[in-house]
């Protein structure tokens, strides 16, 4: 920092107020400043620099250094607020999981009325704020244009983000696997897998894959079934549907979006018809199926954001970094099956 204060002629404290985009320096001089301390390779360290906010505050105020959590969807609360239970548990793990790493967290929306991403930025950077985790996306593909050098940048889920960012993910290929093991395990042959065609698209079909590649090698089985469901609407659609297929089970691709089309439509389930989810809500919930822990998302996502702060690692990665997540089995009552009668763990 002397360094740069002596070639820009200022007091380290102006180098100081200017790289944090203080209002009280000049604009002209901070983008002088801003200049001369990228010629020279030199950057803040996010944590010695909340140290000294925290040092300068009064008794009873201290704080550790500060996190944004970003909610990406398209809707305000979005993310708090989200029909599916894997994706509001993201945000529950993540923010438990800075707490315990000693980071305190402020959510933030992306989608603010008049807020450009370039201003997003600036507000961000105002508030001394250089980790950031990306909420899971309601965009296919989403453009970010956000001021990367001056953050360090996790985000959460597979919709398709540009530019590519280190991202933690549900192993959604071992969810399909997983799906086809079970389906089989628990004794079904005709398993109807319908595809909604956002989803698919949005993870790169790595789920539909897993599963067809894993069904296909079982011993004794027809091909399964894997229709696209965005054009079923009404009971006469779903009925016809069903008489096509006759499957013994339905894969719901997502939390309970086939079961509430059948039970509006009056089917049973279980007894007229069987279902287990790919996305169920909790272990020990009455939907039977493979549970993603958003959770566990939401800590690792956390602790590759403050690996990056740490060490003071910022801007777009040149060869970014996914880390992905499993699930696990749960019973359920979808099925219909008794207590003794379990699939694979």
């Amino acid at each position: 920092m002397r360094e740069v204060a002596q070639r820009a002629r200022v007091s380290t404290s102006t180098v100081s107020l200017a790289l944090r985009n203080s209002p009280l320096v000049a604009a002209a001089t901070r983008e002088l400043i801003r200049t001369l301390a990228a010629e020279i390779g030199y950057r803040v360290n996010p944590l010695v620099a909340a140290h000294m906010r925290t040092r300068r505050k009064p008794a009873g105020r201290v704080a550790g250094p500060v996190l944004a959590i970003v909610d990406t969807q398209r809707r305000r609360h979005g993310w708090r607020d989200n029909r599916t239970s894997m994706v509001r548990q993201m945000l529950a793990g993540a923010r438990a999981q800075a707490a315990v790493r000693g980071y305190a967290t402020r959510e933030f929306w992306l989608h603010e009325p008049g807020l450009s991403h370039a201003r997003f930025s600036a507000m961000l950077r105002a508030r001394g704020i250089s980790g950031v985790l990306l909420g899971p996306s309601s965009d296919l593909d989403l453009r970010l244009d956000l001021t990367w050098d001056w953050f360090s940048v996790v985000r959460l889920g597979s919709a398709r983000v540009e530019p590519p960012l280190h991202r933690v993910v549900i192993d959604h290929f071992e969810v399909g696997m997983r799906a086809a093991q079970n389906a089989y395990a628990l004794g079904f042959r005709r398993p109807l897998f319908p595809i909604r065609e956002p989803f698919s698209k949005a993870h790169d079909r790595r789920m539909e894959g897993g599963f067809q590649t894993t069904w296909s090698h079982l011993p004794r089985v027809r091909r399964a079934a894997l229709p696209a469901t965005d054009g079923l609407a009404i009971e006469a659609d779903l009925e016809r549907w069903l008489r096509q297929y006759q499957p013994d089970v339905i894969i719901d691709y997502e939390e309970r979006h086939l079961l509430g089309l059948l039970t509006a439509c009056g089917w049973r389930v279980p007894e007229e018809i069987k279902v287990f989810s790919l996305c169920a809500a909790e272990l020990g919930g009455s939907l039977s199926g493979c549970v993603q822990d958003g959770g566990a998302m939401g800590q690792a996502g956390i602790d590759l954001l403050v690996t990056l702060v740490e060490r003071n690692e910022t801007g777009v990665p040149t060869l970014p970094v996914t880390l992905s997540t499993g699930s696990v089995w749960n019973q359920g009552r979808t099925l219909g099956l008794s207590g003794t009668h379990r699939g694979e763990g």
